[in-house]
This record gives structure tokens, sequence and C-alpha cells, in this order.
């Protein structure tokens, strides 16, 4: 019994000791991408360098080391990157011997990487710079001379590209007229389409025909329901996405987002926390986090975060609203008529700003200022504006 004890204790160390490992690649790999955002490339690079045992940072250090043209380094990378993902690493080893003008290795790898899963189709392919150094080449010429790809493909692709310039019914007569085609790509497909034009209950019609726990299809599920305000399925489906596509940070906010619509407030800020420790100045995260811990009740935190949102963005009327209400409850009525008066250089005609800025000079003993901001918001029909004017001030 005390063998069988020990061993289940150890297996779940073993199981929060993988959690952490997990939590902490998730981590440095959003770092990373917030160096590449600031222009600290070193930094970045250090990262993707010190977990060369991990597919997705390969991914990133091939990427950019063939970007910077250090074609010998942006190999070394690839050839680690094919015991994870051969078809990835094709297509890069492809785009490096282009580069360095090897056309009979690149068509080679090229070649392997359309034979593979999920191949890049040919509009993405020719648009590498890499491929110019050698389009010209008997070797690039004889390489499309052979078919690449079916008509279903292209057809796929074709509609892809329609999707993406918001060709809808165009892109759904094309699908109509493909019978008996990848009926799973078809249906999520029209479910794209149908998204795009936010006819939601039909998009979810196509995308459950599908049927497919693929990663595209469960990040199209998840932004239907968010879209479509059906928030609980939506946190249902986001679990699954979080777990799914986990090195795409837009998703913590997006789960957080959807969190907060179900009123889990201090889970939706878990999200936000996680993102905001590796994105620490990002407005969006920094707005969603600030009125999730307004909701919460911890305002000193809404406090500080929606200054820091203020310094980066000062035109942006709701950030001064959000920090003169704070200072309102706490009383500070000077601060608090800063910020309501930055506001209403803006918005001149808002009702509510205008009786709040009354309440403030009322508290800081000017009446005259207090009826003149409690008139207009009079004007503006509010009741309380109203009350206090008749109540305070002379005709």
């Amino acid at each position: 019994m005390g063998e069988k004890f020990v061993h289940i204790t150890l297996l779940l160390l073993f199981a929060i000791s993988c959690n952490a490992q997990i939590d902490d690649l998730q981590r440095d790999y959003f770092r990373a991408q917030n160096f590449m955002l600031h222009g600290e490339t070193d930094s970045a690079v250090a990262i993707w360098q010190s977990h060369e045992d991990t597919e997705e940072f390969l991914l990133c250090l091939a990427d950019y080391l063939t970007a910077k043209e250090q074609y010998s380094q942006a190999l070394e990378v690839s050839r680690k990157l094919e015991g994870y993902n051969p078809t990835e690493a094709q297509f890069r080893m492809s785009r490096i011997f282009a580069g360095m003008g090897f056309s009979d290795e690149a068509v080679e790898y090229l070649g392997k990487h359309l034979s593979g899963k999920n191949a890049r189709t040919y509009s993405q392919i020719i648009r590498c710079k890499e491929f110019e150094s050698i389009n010209r080449t008997p070797e690039w010429r004889d390489f499309w001379e052979t078919p690449r790809y079916s008509k279903s493909d292209e057809a796929f692709a074709d509609v892809e590209y329609n999707i993406s310039q918001q060709h809808y019914d165009y892109a759904i007569e094309m699908l109509d007229a493909m019978t008996n085609t990848k009926p799973a790509k078809r249906n999520y497909l029209y479910a794209k389409a149908y998204y795009g034009m936010e006819k939601y209950s039909q998009a979810m019609k196509y995308l459950e025909l599908a049927n497919s726990k693929d990663k595209e299809i469960v990040a199209l599920r998840f932004a239907i329901q968010k879209a479509s305000g059906n928030f609980a399925s939506a946190y249902e489906t986001g679990k699954l996405l979080l777990a799914t596509d986990r090195y795409n940070a837009e998703n913590l906010l997006d789960f957080a987002d959807v969190c907060m619509h179900q009123k889990k407030y201090l889970e939706a800020r878990r999200y936000t926390g996680r993102y905001l420790q590796c994105f620490p100045d990002n407005e969006k995260a920094l707005y969603l986090d600030a009125r999730l811990a307004l909701f919460s009740e911890f305002k000193d935190d809404a406090l500080v975060e929606v200054s820091q949102l203020i310094a980066q963005n000062p035109s942006n009327t709701e950030y001064f609203k959000m920090r003169g209400d704070l200072y309102y409850e706490y009383e500070m009525w000077d601060l608090a008529s800063y910020d309501f008066s930055m506001a209403l250089d803006i918005t001149p005609d808002d009702a509510r700003l205008n009786y709040l800025m009354g309440m403030c000079w009322y508290n800081r003993a000017s009446l005259e200022k207090s009826c003149f901001y409690w008139r207009r918001a009079a004007t503006g029909k509010s009741r309380e504006a109203a009350e206090m004017y008749y109540m305070y001030c002379d005709e």
C-alpha cells in the first residue's frame, strides 16, 4: 500500500512538473514575440535558441535566419526541424537553397514539401522572395511543367483567396459548383464564407458538418459562437482552443473576453494576466484587464492600468471617463474633475459627464461652476442634473 502511494505521488509530481514546463514554454514563446515587436531581436533569438528541442521555436528561428539571409545557420535549424515537422522543414530548406541560388536542391525539397500534408498553395510559394533567385532557371521551369496540384486543390485555393478578399458570394458560388470534392474542406470554407457575411447560424451548420477537432475548425467555431453571442458554448470551445492552439497569444484575450461575458471575472483575469506578463504595454489587454478589475472590485488595479493607458494613448476619451469615475468613487474631486474635463473636450454634450463634473465642483464648494455643468447636463436630458440645478441654482 505504501509503495502504491509513493508511486501515485511521483506520478502527480511528474504531471505538475510537465504542466509547469508547458507554461514556461508558452511564456517564453510570447516573450520572444514581444521582443520582436520592440525590435529587440537578439533577445528573441536567444529565447528561440534556448528551446531548439521544441517545434514552434525552431520554426521561428528558421524563419528569422532565412529572412536575415543567414542561410547556413537557417539550414542547420531546418534540419533539426525535420525531425518534428518534415513538411514545414522541407519548405524552409527549399527557400534556403533558392536564396543561395541552388535551384536543383530548391526544387527537390519543394517537391517533397508539396507531397506532404498541409503543403503551401502556389500563390503562397511564389510570394516568397527567395524563389525570385531561381524563377528563371531551367530547373524551376521544368519543375512546374509537371502538374503539382489537383484541380480541386486549385479551386479550393481560389475560394480561400476570394474569402480573404471578402468576395463571399462569389466564393459560395464556386463551392456550389464543386460537388463530391473533399466534403470536410468544402464545408469548412462554406462556414468561413458565411461567417464573413455575419450569417452565423448558416456558418455553424456547415461547420458542424465538417466535424473535426483541427485547430482551424476549433478556432472558427469559437469565433462564430463568440460573434453570435453564444458565450456559454464559446466558453467550452475556448478551453479546447487554448489547448489546440496554445502558441497564439490572442486566444488568451479572446477567451478572457468570453469569461467576462459569463461573469467569470477572476478566471478572465488569469488569462489577461498571463498575456500582460509577456506583453505588458499592450493597449487592448490593459483595457480589458482594467474593465475586469472594475467588475471584480479591484479598483486600485484598474486605476493603475487606466493611468498607463492614458499615458500611452491620451486621445481616447473612454480612458479618461474610466479614471474619472474611479477618482469620483474615491472622492478625489479635483482629480476626477480634471479627467472629466479632458473627456468633455472631446465629447462636450455628454450629459452624464456634465452631471458628474457638476457634482465634482459642488463638492469643491464652487456652486457657480456646478450650475454651469448641471445646466448643460439637464439640456442633455439628465434627470439627476435637472434636480440638482433646480435645487441649488438660481434662474
